[in-house]
């Protein structure tokens, strides 16, 4: 729980006031004796402040360690535990008062009890009503903050597959291929234009299949391919898992990035090695770092940043020879 803001403790503050008010009555009506509103409150001021704080550290401290989002548990819990301690500190004070020798057994002490059980169910539910709002005031900062990262996330991805360098290099690739081979320009203006339905297609959706992802990375591996030729060796190993979710383009990022950032010539070629497991894909190339790459990395960096958003982290590996990332599955 975050920081608790000023205006929060000087409504407790109050809240307790109007209860000790409340009370007050309540104790004349059990007890039929008269006192002094302003010295009842005064006396019990202190102590009544105490238990709230008590309570407040109990609740918390239940919201801390005991993870549930069944709130009636909670309450009862916070009831309980609050209510036992409450109890039990009325009979230390009566023992203390009565000079540590036996528990006194002053009616009054039943009375402390029914006041010290009512004090304590309606101050843990009013604290209760306060973690809710909290709670929700975070839920919608949280909501805030995923739109606005998915908002980014789709604008880089659009921004990274319409830039001008690809669209330059592939319709570069087209115009020759158009001289060369009409039918397999033919295929690679339907490829070219599948991988730009599919960016416009998912840019509204939080998650794909990896079948879907799949299948838009052969698009985009086919241009590239036609581009590299042999330069360029990537391989899919086990096509398992296809109805598992996966972020949209994220395969395709990261065999980008290999490409983008190593050399691939026939002498070295570039090998990129995808592999599918039970619980994640792991995405590998051999590294053979250019000396000027454009960019900063900012598309591996946003798609973390998405992964973060489901309590997911991506695994990066890199040594001498090899690259490796591992993308966990959503699912």
């Amino acid at each position: 729980m975050k920081t608790i803001n000023k205006k929060h403790i000087i409504a407790f503050v109050f809240i307790v006031v109007i209860l000790l008010i409340l009370f007050y009555y309540v104790f004349q009506t059990l007890t039929g004796k008269e006192r002094n509103l302003v010295q009842f409150i005064l006396i019990n001021l202190l102590p009544c402040v105490f238990i709230t704080v008590i309570n407040f550290l109990i609740v918390h401290t239940i919201y801390k360690y005991f993870k549930t989002r069944n709130i009636y548990l909670h309450v009862t819990l916070d009831l309980l535990i609050s209510s036992v301690l409450s109890v039990l500190m009325v009979f230390l004070l009566n023992f203390i008062f009565s000079g540590f020798s036996t528990f006194n057994s002053n009616p009054e002490i039943l009375k402390s009890i029914i006041f010290i059980i009512l004090w304590n169910s309606i101050v843990v539910l009013l604290i209760e009503i306060f973690f809710y709002s909290q709670r929700q005031i975070d839920a919608e900062k949280t909501i805030a903050i995923i739109e606005k990262e998915k908002i980014q996330y789709q604008y880089e991805t659009l921004k990274a597959q319409i830039n001008p360098h690809f669209l330059f290099n592939s319709l570069n690739v087209l115009s020759s291929l158009a001289y060369e081979d009409a039918e397999k320009a033919n295929l690679f203006s339907k490829k070219m234009s599948s991988v730009y339905r599919y960016v416009l297609l998912t840019s509204e959706r939080l998650t794909v299949t990896l079948k879907e992802e799949l299948a838009f990375l052969d698009a985009y591996v086919f241009l590239e391919k036609i581009r590299f030729g042999d330069n360029l060796q990537i391989s899919l190993v086990n096509q398992a898992n296809l109805s598992k979710e996966v972020i949209p383009v994220s395969l395709q990022l990261l065999v980008e990035n290999a490409v983008k950032h190593n050399i691939a010539t026939l002498n070295q070629p570039l090998t990129v090695k995808i592999e599918i497991t039970g619980n994640e894909i792991t995405v590998s190339n051999n590294l053979q770092p250019r000396t000027c790459v454009e960019g900063g990395g900012m598309g591996l960096i946003n798609l973390q940043k998405q992964y973060a958003l489901y309590n997911k982290t991506i695994d990066i590996l890199k040594t001498e020879t090899q690259f490796i990332v591992k993308l966990p599955f959503l699912d």
